[in-house]
Formats: structure tokens, sequence, C-alpha cells
């Protein structure tokens, strides 16, 4: 987790929360979804049959007894009316046969009601022989037709429809013990869901909250260190998130002020020892100056006689040029000793000048 950054640290648990209500969502409308069917399947199918069977029945024993009705009264007019009624009744089947037949039943249902039917259709030619039998006026016959085969068709016919009505109603319980199967399993499977989506979410919070305030508390504090002047921490960078980065950066930042600090403090060392050098040589070149100001008066007590000797220099080079002349004139007089002498007047009066330039 470390290695990842911190939106897609929030991203991904964002997206495992989402994830977890989503699969939530889909499994409640599943199961709502199975839930509605099986109550519509209770609602359309089984319980219009057993509606219909109900009925159905209802009329069949209404119709069985005024079917007896019919046999048993000689008034023709009460058997007319009876018979009217039975075919009204046996109208009244038709549509509840067909709405029966209609619903998507199982197969055992299917073949029920092929039972039924068959032994409906034999029920029907059997009562119509016994009406029959009747208008013979054969009252024997028809007493023995009515036990003997009548009355136990009847009893056939009503099992067969009492039959189809209790496998509704079975099917009615089934369906409501497996809806309420249905809701107790969802309601459980949700309650397990939400925990885990408790327990994964509160887990992510913590982590991506630990993952994200102790680095940045880490880092908070180094900052605080190095602020009181305290480089001595020792940083330890992990990750490649930003948190981690922040503390890579602090880590540099506190090695290069370390590394700084280092190198004043030898700047400052060496700076330290450079002014001693220089405060040691102050004083050796003010002892020199000394001795130098000392040797300059010398040196000018010695230019002072020097320049009184030059001065005596000049005053004699006056005196030997006065010389020089004096001796030209006399040279003149004397010929070769004047040559000689101007020669030597020449040599002193170049040493004069070499004296006098001195």
């Amino acid at each position: 987790m470390k290695n990842l950054k911190i939106g897609t640290r929030l991203g991904i648990g964002f997206v495992v929360i989402l994830m977890l209500m989503v699969v939530m969502l889909g499994i409640s409308v599943w199961r709502l979804h199975q839930i509605n069917s099986a109550v519509v399947a209770i609602t359309s199918d089984s319980v219009t049959n057993e509606r219909n069977a109900v009925e159905w029945l209802a009329v069949i024993r209404e119709s069985g007894i005024r079917t007896l009705a019919v046999i048993k009264t000689e008034d023709p007019d009460a058997q007319q009316y009876f018979t009217a009624q039975i075919a009204a009744e046996s109208a009244r089947i038709a549509p509840m046969r067909k709405k029966i037949e209609e619903v998507n039943t199982p197969p055992q249902e299917v073949a029920q009601l092929a039972e039924i039917n068959k032994v409906r259709d034999t029920y029907q030619a059997v009562r119509n022989d016994v009406f029959k039998l009747k208008k013979t006026g054969d009252m024997d016959e028809v007493k023995k037709m009515t036990a003997e085969k009548f009355m136990p068709l009847y009893a056939s016919y009503t099992e067969a429809v009492a039959k189809f009505r209790d496998m509704q109603r079975q099917e009615i319980t089934t369906s409501a013990a497996a809806i309420a199967n249905d809701y107790s399993s969802s309601r459980n499977m949700l309650l397990i869901l939400g925990i885990v989506e408790l327990v994964l979410g509160g887990t992510l919070a913590w982590l991506l909250t630990i993952s994200i305030t102790r680095p940045l508390t880490q880092a908070v504090g180094i900052a605080e260190t190095v602020a009181a002047g305290d480089l001595s921490s020792d940083i330890v960078a992990g990750g490649k998130d930003e948190t981690g980065q922040l503390l890579t950066a602090l880590k540099t930042m506190n090695d290069n002020l370390l590394n700084i600090v280092s190198q004043v403090r030898v700047g400052t060392d060496t700076i330290s020892t450079a002014s001693s050098e220089i405060a040691s040589g102050n004083l050796d070149l003010s002892s020199r100056t000394e001795q130098q100001a000392g040797s300059l008066e010398e040196t000018a007590s010695a230019m002072e006689e020097l320049t009184s000797t030059v001065k005596q220099n000049a005053d004699n080079a006056r005196q030997a040029n006065q010389l020089a002349v004096s001796a030209s004139e006399v040279a003149i007089q004397g010929g070769a000793v004047v040559s000689q002498v101007v020669d030597t007047m020449g040599s002193i009066n170049e040493s004069s000048r070499k004296i006098v330039d001195i």
C-alpha cells in the first residue's frame, strides 16, 4: 500500500465499498425478484386454480344433488327445472376448466386434470343415460344404475376435483414456505454482506487513515525537530506515495543542512586558525615595522651625513675648478706642461662632476 498514491488508495477503497454495495443491491433485487415471482405464481396460478377448483367442486355437488332430485321426483316441472339448472351449472364449469388449463401447471397437475376430464365425461354420459332411462319409467333400473354407476362416478368425480384442489392448496403452502425461506435466506445473506461490508470498509478506512496520518505525523515531528535546530533525526523514508516522497524530501533536506552546517563549522575553524595566524603575523609585522623605523632613522641620519659630504665635495669641486682655471693659465704659458696639466685637469674635472652627481 505504501507504493500506491494516496489518490489511488482512496479510489481503491471507495471502489471496493461501491462494489460491495452493488453486490448487495444486485442480490437484494435478485432475491426480491424471486420472492415476487413466487408471490405472482401463488396469486396468479395456485390461488386462481384453488379458487376455481373450489367453485368447480361446489358446482359438481350442486349438480349431483339436482341430478338426484331429477331422478327421484315425479313432477315433470321439477324435473325440467332441475335439468335446466344442471345444464347451466355445466356451462359454468366450462370457463373454469379453460382458466385452469391456461395456467402453467406442473406435470402432476396436468395429469390430474386429464383424470378429471376422463371421469367427468364418463359421469356425464352415465347421467344422461339415467335421464333417458328415467323417461322410460323403469324406476327399478334407474335406481340400480344410479346406485351402481352414477353414485360411484359422482364420488370419483368430486374426489378427483377435490384432489386437484388439495394439490393447489399444497402448492400454495409449499410456495408460502419457499417465500418465507427465501425471505429468511435473503435477510441472512444481506446481514452477512452488510457485516462484511462494515468490517471490510472499517478495515480499509483504518488502513487508509494510518497509511496517511502516520507518515504525516512523522513528517510534522521531523519538521519541528529541524526547526528546533536538531539535525540528528534518523529519517526512514519508505514507500513511493506522496508521504513517502515528503519523508524522502525531508531526509534530503536534513542531510543537506547537516552537510552545510558541517562545512560552515569547518570554515569557521579555518577562519579561526587564519585569524590566529593573522594576529601572530600582525605582531611580527609590528615588530618588524618598529625595526624598519629604526633603520629608517639610521638611514636618514646617514643621508644627512651624505648630504653634508656632498656639499663639501661640491665646494671642493668649485675650488678645484678655480685651481684648474689657474692651472690652465699657467699651462698656456708652459707649452707641453700645460697640455699635460690640461689633461690632468680634465680628469680632475670629470672626477669632480661625478662627485657632484654623487
